[in-house]
């Protein structure tokens, strides 16, 4: 942490003889051979409305073409860090991120060849419902022209820097910060890439503002699922480990303040309760946030034909990315395997689990379900903007 070690970037690119290394590292930077990893908001931070100081950005040379190849292989972007070699401080360049965006927007204006990604479209999700599949169908359905960016760190630095209810700085502070970062992210050295997704962490969904703001026009879905199976995906982790779900309810004032308007008091819920606040805060966000994007966003439900909303709909209709029949066939292929492969399985053996997972419910699941998750579920259903128009139907 800290300023120490950081690369003068303008220092070293207007004067070479000072420090040669410092000068190929800057220009690494300015030609994208070098990626950004990494934005670190310390304490030294401060982020305004329209200007922020003293946020650090981590680049490292990211290697997409084992993603691009097999995208099961690599699902997450740590795990492209990973292979990149990125994981390990010693490929680190440190940089002052709005240096960095500076300078790379000054060589983009005097480089008109120089390539920044078209941002066509973007996921957020509930959590274990086809987003690593929605990830990996991205980029399966055009290896050589997509770049997809799943999970990956700096974009969430931006979307919760300023607190989940914009406590630490403003809705425009945290969007301004957001578009450099996707800016920085967007531009490549590949000239055969044309076209940028993501797919954000589920906890984003609470500050989806932020990217709403900072990418007005960019199409984006919410994909959520059945409240009992998602809950049991959740609440399935190994013994004595706390599921992702249980973790936000002491840090959450999205949590804190649907538990408030309930009757009950916070230490009277349950591990199975909590995690249905947990789900229903992001469906509630998502909710509103559709409503209010008045067709930009897309609520998508999880289910055995998902694939096929993708190749049918969102990708064609939602996202205007053309689906080709090689690109259909690519990704027909990989989503027969599981999406977080990383090389356990062959690809085409994959099951879904819905039916088990709702059929081993155990009761307090089935209730915390009914009585915190259903009811925004039920909404989310009936949404105008639901990809399945008829999915409202049968929700009463």
């Amino acid at each position: 942490g800290g300023r120490e070690g950081l690369l003068p970037m303008r220092k070293a690119l207007e004067d070479p003889a000072l420090d040669p290394e410092a000068t190929t590292l800057a220009r690494e930077i300015l030609a994208a051979s070098t990626n950004l990893v990494n934005v670190d908001i310390g304490s030294h931070a401060s982020i305004e409305d329209d200007y922020y100081d003293g946020v650090i950005a981590e680049f490292c040379p990211l290697d997409f073409a084992a993603q691009k190849e097999k995208p099961p292989e690599l699902p997450m972007f740590r795990d492209v860090v990973g292979h990149s070699g990125c994981d390990k401080k010693k490929n680190i360049i440190r940089v002052d991120l709005k240096e960095a965006v500076d300078l790379a927007r000054e060589f983009d204006g005097d480089n008109a060849g120089h390539l920044v990604l078209d941002l066509k479209g973007v996921v957020f999700h509930e959590s274990r419902c086809g987003s690593t599949l929605a990830a990996n169908s991205m980029m399966a359905l055009n290896p050589e022209k997509h770049r997809v960016y799943s999970e990956s760190s700096p974009p969430i630095a931006a979307m919760r820097g300023c607190g989940e209810e914009y406590s630490e700085c403003s809705l425009e502070a945290s969007a301004n910060l957001l578009q450099d970062i996707i800016y920085m992210m967007g531009r490549t050295d590949d000239p055969k890439e044309e076209n940028l997704f993501f797919k954000f962490q589920s906890v984003t969904t609470r500050t989806m503002q932020t990217f709403r703001m900072a990418f007005p026009t960019t199409p984006w879905i919410f994909l959520y699922r059945d409240p009992v199976e998602v809950m049991m995906s959740q609440l399935d982790v190994p013994r004595g480990a706390r599921p992702n779900c249980v973790k936000s309810k002491n840090s959450s004032p999205a949590v804190r303040s649907f538990i408030a308007k309930s009757e009950y008091r916070a230490e009277d819920f349950t591990d199975e309760e909590f995690c249905a606040v947990h789900l229903a805060t992001l469906c509630a966000s998502a909710y509103e946030n559709l409503d209010d994007a008045e067709g930009l966003g897309m609520a998508v439900n999880y289910s055995p034909d998902l694939v096929h909303d993708f190749l049918d709909t969102v990708f064609p209709k939602h996202f205007h990315t053309p689906v080709d029949r090689a690109g259909r066939d690519r990704v027909l292929k990989i989503s027969g395997t599981y999406s977080k492969n990383r090389g356990r399985h062959e690809e085409g053996d994959f099951k879904p689990d819905s039916e088990e997972k709702a059929r081993k419910a155990p009761e307090e699941v089935k209730d915390a379900a009914k009585d915190f998750l259903e009811p925004v579920y039920n909404k989310l259903q009936q949404s105008e903007y639901n990809i399945d128009p008829s999915s409202g139907d049968d929700a009463a």
